[in-house]
Order: structure tokens, then C-alpha cells, then sequence
């Protein structure tokens, strides 16, 4: 009666096995059926950090909705890369073997292409031309490019698109709101800052260091945000990037020709500078808020403004 009684205390595993009972999918490193095969597959694989130079596009989604988010607008930029540039997007070899798998086949073969398919995963994975970055703050995060993907003209061709979109059953997307294109990188220092806004504004505006080619009086607003960082103040930034310009190019916050977009998060500055016209157009690049647009305004007719992020 006590042996008995021991057992039942003992739980899952006995008096030596563990104690957390196993979850129904898990496969504990073990061959994977086709169908497992194709849900891990579904997983999009997120970079942790920034570093100098990088380009890419800033990304806000609606709350809780990260996964999917990541999910589909990895698939858009793959999307768009193809028609823009040519680019194939990346054969999944996972997801392709979990499709054209057969789980009646020859078990000794699936199991050594499972082995096989742990030794690559162990390797460096080199880069994709897209690469989505989780920034460990909520709803937002960040999708790295490389050549020749210019981040401006995919965000300006995604909205363009988005804003002309017939009706519902036609859009591209559901859980991504704001894009915020980045075309250079540096560390969010005065140094820093100087160094890749100069870099950035020579080509549309004539700077006081005498670098620069831009057309002149081009009337211009700094717009910027600043993520997880508390070092330097935001009054401070604007004020030295714009102490970088000629005073031949006047402010104006209401109807600029340019918009310098000023992205800091934690260590890092990004930049960007982009038509003034169009991203007050293109609701500030926010797409859930061009989708929503009726055909009035659309069309130019005015009518009530959609709402942004």
C-alpha cells in the first residue's frame, strides 16, 4: 500500500524522471514530421543588434502582433525586391523539404536529412538582402537592407502602392502601420551625428562646412524620435543638424520641400532625407492609414483624414 502510494507522489518520469510532463508537439531534437517541419519553417529569424552603416526601414505594427507582422513584411520587401530589383527571394530548403515531404518515405532517409539539416544550422548564416532586427521594444522593429535596395524608394513604392489600393480585398498587409527609411547609420554621438548627417544632407542641401551640392533655398523640418536612449536631449540634436545647413535654406514646419527624418535608438543615429510633399501625402508613410483612405481622398477629394500610429 505505501509502494503504491509513493508511486502517485512520485509523478510523470518516477522517482528519478522529470517532473514537467511533455508537451504534445515538441519532438525534443527527434525527426519532425512534414507538418512540424512546415510550422518551424513559418519562423522568421530576427538579428539582436545595430551597427554603423547599416540601412533599413523602421517598422511600427499593431500591439501583440509581432510574429505575423515580421512575418509579412519580410514577405512584402521580398515582394518588392523582386519587382524593383530583381532579387530572388531566399529558398527556404526547411520549408521546402517540409512541402514536398512524404511521411510514408524512407524513415532512414528523412532522419539523416534531419542530421544534416542540424550540422548547416550550426554554420554562420550569411546575411539576407532583408534582414528583420528585434530592438526589444514593443511594437516596433527594424528591417535591415543591403545593395542595391535604396530603403527610400521601397518605403515611397510600398506606400505609392498602399495609397492607390482598389479596395480591401487588395491590400499587401494588415499589421504593419509607419515606415521610417533609414539610408546611413552612425553612432548617436555629436561625432557621430555630424559624421553621417553630413554625409546624408550633401546631397540635398548646401552645408557650412562648404560640402554639399544641393539645390539651393530649399525650405526644410527635421523630424525625429528617439528609442532607449537618454544621453543626448532632442533639442540638442536638431539644433546641431540643422546648425550643419546654410541659412540659404530656410525652416518651415508646415510646407517643406525636405524632410529630414532623424532616427536615434540607443547608440545609434540613422538618417534620412525625403520630399516633403509626398510624405505629407503618404500620411507620413504610414500604410494601415493609406489603405483606410476612402476613394475621395484618394482621389485628392479632401474628405476626413485617416488615422495614423
Amino acid at each position: 500500500m505505501a509502494d503504491s502510494v509513493s508511486k502517485r507522489k512520485q509523478g510523470p518520469g518516477g522517482s528519478e524522471g522529470s517532473a514537467f510532463k511533455r508537451r504534445k508537439e515538441g519532438t525534443a531534437g527527434r525527426w519532425k514530421t512534414p507538418a512540424q517541419k512546415a510550422k518551424q519553417a513559418g519562423r522568421v529569424e530576427m538579428g539582436t543588434a545595430l551597427d554603423v552603416g547599416d540601412e533599413g526601414i523602421w517598422v511600427t505594427y499593431a500591439r501583440g502582433m509581432k510574429g505575423k507582422a515580421v512575418r509579412e513584411f519580410k514577405a512584402m520587401c521580398e515582394e518588392y525586391g523582386e519587382k524593383l530589383y530583381g532579387i530572388k527571394p531566399p529558398v527556404d530548403e526547411a520549408e521546402a523539404e517540409a512541402e514536398s515531404g512524404d511521411e510514408a518515405g524512407d524513415i532512414e532517409a528523412s532522419i539523416q536529412q534531419e542530421l544534416d539539416g542540424m550540422k548547416a544550422s550550426r554554420k554562420p548564416q550569411a546575411r539576407g538582402v532583408f534582414s528583420p532586427v528585434s530592438v526589444g521594444i514593443e511594437c516596433v522593429f527594424f528591417m535591415k537592407t543591403m545593395k542595391p535596395v535604396d530603403p527610400y524608394q521601397l518605403v515611397l513604392r510600398i506606400c505609392k502602392d498602399a495609397q492607390e489600393c482598389p479596395g480591401p480585398k487588395d491590400r499587401k498587409c494588415k499589421y504593419i502601420n509607419r515606415l521610417t527609411p533609414v539610408v546611413d547609420t552612425d553612432k548617436a554621438t555629436d561625432k557621430g551625428i555630424q559624421k553621417v548627417a553630413r554625409k546624408v544632407l550633401a546631397s540635398f542641401f548646401s552645408l557650412n562646412d562648404e560640402h554639399g551640392e544641393g539645390e539651393k533655398q530649399q525650405p526644410y523640418a527635421i523630424r525625429h524620435t528617439m528609442r532607449n536612449h537618454t544621453i543626448l536631449k532632442s533639442e540638442a540634436v536638431i539644433k546641431m543638424i540643422a546648425g550643419m545647413i546654410k541659412p540659404e535654406h530656410k525652416v518651415n514646419l508646415r510646407t517643406p520641400d525636405k524632410v529630414v527624418l532623424v532616427e536615434i535608438f540607443q547608440m545609434f543615429c540613422g538618417i534620412s532625407v525625403v520630399d516633403g510633399k509626398e510624405w505629407d501625402e503618404l500620411k507620413r508613410y504610414n500604410i494601415n492609414a493609406l489603405y483606410d483612405m476612402t476613394g475621395e481622398q484618394k482621389s485628392g477629394g479632401g474628405g476626413k483624414a485617416a488615422k495614423s500610429d
